[in-house]
């Protein structure tokens, strides 16, 4: 019975963890959202930044690629998720820090040329 009974915290745990990655997804696609419309804002009112940096002319390619890595997140968790359900079950538990790496750099590339466009226009 205490195995059942630590299994099913083990379960619920690994539920709130997906939750907690959803959460995180609609934050970021609404924030790249917003960064994208905010850009297009400023175009579209001759207030935008004047010069030729690359990729950094506007803020809209900031936005998309934070949606992109939302989506991507997104995926990740639904993955995640059901391979943790899997090793519960196995009774395994097998950390997966490289996809934890590679999204946090993503993030920060992102919200580095973010506050890179945002700071020296």
């Amino acid at each position: 019975m205490a195995n059942d009974l630590a299994r099913g915290r083990t379960h619920l745990g690994n539920e709130r963890t997906h939750l907690a990655y959803l959460r995180t997804t609609v934050s970021l696609i609404g924030f790249g959202i917003t960064i994208n419309r905010f850009s297009t804002y400023l175009i579209q009112n001759d207030q935008a930044p004047k010069g030729g940096r690359l990729m950094l002319h506007d803020a809209s390619n900031a936005g998309f690629g934070m949606v992109l890595l939302g989506l991507a997140l997104l995926i990740w968790s639904l993955v995640r998720y059901r391979l943790v359900t899997r090793d519960i079950e196995r009774g395994v538990i097998d950390p997966r820090h490289r996809a934890t790496t590679v999204f946090t750099i993503g993030l920060l590339l992102l919200g580095g040329l973010t506050a890179l466009w945002l700071f020296t226009s």
